[in-house]
């Protein structure tokens, strides 16, 4: 994943003005309250990189929310969005942090707070808290358990990717969505992989809610 920050700029408030911008990981852009459409939206930069931006809305749903930098651009000229959160700075865009927000994306897609998280794996909140703000001190010995809580591989964690040699035969149409997911950055491929997941089994539970029950025998 891209870490690098990328420079454009724009008209400024109709004043004629042109200010130079910067979209970094970790931003979060507020609309302005007078905007036609998403007036006061906040939007936090959670991926970036090869021309695409990867943000969510805060105080909305956990999904990512994937565009091209031109059409965030172009949200935040319409709506004059202002910058209230710097970017993360590289000098901190560390293995440590990122594996923390790893863990924090993880445990919110879950529904988990962070005490929830530290009662399942069986450590204090402050450790979870430490962790997700790149302090990965003593993650090690309790990476197997964290990830089985996070319903992910151990590796999934680590580096964002899991790599296994696999031999299939594919349809055309599997190759095509082979080769979009492999386009994916990891979180976002965490996404798309859950969200199959979870329309596997909600199809599995509506084909068991339409079988007919079955009549007791008589005697």
């Amino acid at each position: 994943m891209s870490h690098g920050v990328t420079r454009y700029c724009y008209q400024a408030g109709g004043l004629g003005m042109k200010t130079t911008i910067q979209l970094g990981l970790g931003q979060k852009w507020t609309a302005s309250a007078t905007a036609e459409q998403g007036a006061g939206e906040v939007r936090e930069i959670m991926t970036l990189g090869a021309g695409r931006v990867g943000f969510r809305v805060e105080n909305q749903s956990l999904a990512l929310t994937q565009v091209s930098e031109a059409a965030y651009r172009a949200w935040i000229r319409e709506t004059e969005a202002v910058l209230t959160r710097d970017a993360i700075p590289a000098a901190q865009l560390s293995p440590g942090l990122e594996l923390g927000r790893r863990i924090r994306l993880l445990r919110e897609m879950a529904g988990l707070s962070q005490q929830q998280l530290a009662d399942k794996v069986g450590i204090s909140r402050s450790a979870v808290a430490f962790w997700e703000t790149g302090r990965s001190g003593h993650v090690g010995k309790h990476l197997g358990s964290l990830a089985q809580v996070l319903g992910v591989e151990p590796e999934v964690l680590l580096t964002g990717m899991a790599y296994k040699a696999i031999q299939a035969t594919l349809t055309p149409d599997e190759n095509t969505m082979l080769t979009l997911y492999r386009q994916l950055d990891p979180l976002i491929k965490l996404q798309a992989q859950k969200w199959i997941e979870r329309r596997v089994r909600n199809k599995t539970g509506e084909e068991q809610d339409a079988k007919p029950a079955t009549q007791p025998k008589r005697a």
